[in-house]
């Protein structure tokens, strides 16, 4: 990997680190990943002797590659803690959305997902481990954290350069 682009990874690793406590990992696709490409530009522009301005480009790809990297040790963490636990948030929330679902009455697209979302649970409570789960439990961090990493390296550009302007 590019030396360059070590500030991301590693702004991406303490990002999934953090989102493993409890409480912290709802907020983190959507506060801690901008906070950490903001924190990723700024290494970055730490350890690029002669650097003056950051071009928006390159702002915007460490916060994209800090988003996906979140997202990677994220979901990496995500599966081998439900593997070892075999509880996930999709587990202790199935039999609330069950009841919200049948109180809509949603017909029969809600029962099929519904019967689909058991069988994620009952391949987590009795393996540890859903192809499906996994699946869609990384699509989804991919997706959130890679915008929400590049918002936060749009902000963070504008931010650092407006600081080093004024310096």
């Amino acid at each position: 990997m590019n030396k360059k682009y070590l500030s991301a990874l590693v702004c991406g690793f303490s990002t999934a680190v953090l989102t493993t406590i409890p409480g912290i990992q709802s907020i983190g696709c959507c506060l801690l990943a901008p906070i950490a490409s903001i924190v990723a530009i700024y290494l970055y522009k730490k350890s690029q002797t002669g650097l003056i301005k950051i071009q928006t480009g390159t702002g915007i790809l460490l916060g994209l590659l800090t988003g996906i990297f979140a997202a990677l040790f994220a979901s990496g963490f995500e599966i081998i803690i439900t593997y070892i636990t075999r509880i996930s948030d999709l587990v202790t929330s199935l039999p609330e959305a069950q009841r919200v679902v049948k109180d809509m009455n949603l017909g029969p697209a809600a029962d099929e997902s519904m019967e689909v979302l058991k069988q994620m649970v009952s391949e987590i409570q009795s393996k540890g481990f859903s192809f499906l789960y996994t699946f869609l439990i990384t699509t989804t961090n991919l997706i959130t954290y890679s915008i929400f990493g590049m918002l936060g390296g749009l902000i963070g550009t504008a931010i650092i350069n407006k600081r080093s302007q004024s310096i």
